[in-house]
């Protein structure tokens, strides 16, 4: 609560308040009220941004092509040739224009200035960036359907994988048998097109991790955290000598169908996602009006597509 000479009504001030007025300290700069990180920006490969597009562009369409054929004997008829052919198709992304604004009136702009020391306009400015990342996170990962704006959670055509054990309560062995599990599942499935290189878990779950997990049996055994054991040791790191990327997403409690906790298993390559970005974000010059000033940003971006979506799956029930 600020200082006041005139707290308590309009009784005197006493040489007391005078003093202890004049002896206030006041900080110059604000304590900042702290937010999540934006992770869109960290989860999503970089290379994966199309940026490469006009922004006044309403879809992003990219071509796909399949081939169908193959060869067979003759057995010593020349007409038994077999023929071969091909599947050309378009996938079409929903691209939509974004912004954000705020009006700074004179007077409001005078009171903040004599108050705080600091530009409200800027100010303003600096909120504005940092709702357009909000809003771009929010539609990453949880989508704008009625847009057609898919989501990183839920994309529909992503396989779920049901019937997990759940890990509350389990020994450490079964989180490492899941993982490998959910791992060695989409590799399968996709006849080792694709090999998850990335698990992304709740948040409780990541954290049981560090639970400890032995290696061997008896006085022979060492413990280390489950965690470090399953970078080590999956069959990612067995085909590529790499480290299996395990990570935190605070999204994913109860973010799978039911309501029940999701993992994410997925080949977090660009060539398995996409997400069409023309226009990042800029701010527009200031536009006058009476007694004030409007300030705006404009960005432009598409859905989320995953081009394969069976690079990846989702683990629903741990």
């Amino acid at each position: 609560m600020p200082y006041s000479f005139l707290a308590g009504g309009d009784a005197n001030i006493t040489a007391t308040s005078l003093v202890m007025g004049i002896f206030d300290e006041i900080r110059g700069k604000f304590i900042e009220k702290k937010y999540p990180e934006i992770l869109w920006t960290t989860v999503l490969p970089k290379e994966s941004l199309i940026t490469e597009i006009n922004p006044g562009a309403a879809n992003y369409i990219y071509r796909v092509h399949d081939t169908k054929g193959v060869g067979a004997f003759v057995r010593g008829n020349p007409k038994n040739i077999n023929r071969v052919g091909q599947v050309i198709g378009q996938v079409t992304v929903p691209i939509l224009d974004a912004a954000v604004g705020a009006v700074v009136t004179n007077g409001e702009a005078r009171r903040h200035n004599f108050g705080f020391q600091t530009a409200l306009a800027e100010d303003l400015a600096a909120i504005m960036k940092r709702a357009a990342q909000y809003h771009v996170e929010r539609v990453v990962f949880f989508g704008d359907y009625g847009s057609g704006f898919r989501s990183f959670l839920n994309y529909p055509t992503i396989p779920i994988i049901t019937g997990c054990t759940a890990w509350t309560g389990a020994d450490p062995s079964v989180w490492v048998d899941a993982v490998n599990s959910w791992v060695t599942t989409v590799w399968q499935n996709t006849k080792t097109v694709h090999l998850p290189d990335t698990v992304f878990l709740p948040l409780a779950k990541y954290s049981m991790l560090q639970a400890a997990f032995v290696i061997g049996t008896g006085g022979a055994g060492v413990a280390v955290s489950a965690l470090k054991y399953l970078e080590e040791n999956n069959l990612y790191t067995a085909m590529t000598k790499k480290p299996l990327n395990i990570r935190a997403l605070r999204y994913l409690q109860g973010a799978g169908s039911g309501g029940v906790d999701r993992a994410i298993v997925a080949q977090m390559s660009p060539d398995n996602m996409l997400m069409p970005f023309p226009m990042a974000y800029q701010l527009a010059q200031p536009v006058p009006a009476p007694l004030s000033v409007e300030i705006y940003a404009e960005y432009v971006f598409g859905s989320l597509n995953f081009p394969f979506p069976q690079s990846a799956a989702y683990a629903d029930g741990l």
